[in-house]
């Protein structure tokens, strides 16, 4: 009876690592769908009024959520007309995209 404990326990630590390594090691973008349509929405009808998404693209996976709140902040002050919600949705989803990411980089 111990063994059968043993094993078991043993399936569910393997089990559980897998489900971890393959979380972390998915080259799949971290936003999922709604979020998605929803920053690339903001993005298209705010950002690109004043420049292209190719400047956006490059500073994927280069800045830290700090770096992106900075950021933001600076272009509203130049002139982006982005609501608090707005400005925490678009920095959410630019911390989570992997760089060359489709939402900003196509």
């Amino acid at each position: 009876m111990e063994r059968a404990k043993k094993r078991i326990h043993y399936l569910f630590m393997v089990l559980i690592s897998l489900v971890l390594v393959s979380a972390c090691s998915s080259t799949a973008e971290m936003v999922d769908a709604p979020a998605e349509a929803v920053c690339t929405a903001i993005i298209d009808a705010k950002c690109v009024r004043c420049h292209y998404k190719t400047r956006i693209c490059d500073a994927l996976g280069t800045k830290s959520f700090s770096k992106w709140k900075k950021s933001i902040k600076f272009m509203v002050k130049q002139g982006a007309e982005l609501t608090e919600d707005e400005q925490n949705k678009v920095i959410a989803c630019l911390i989570s995209l992997p760089e060359g990411s489709n939402v900003v980089c196509k």
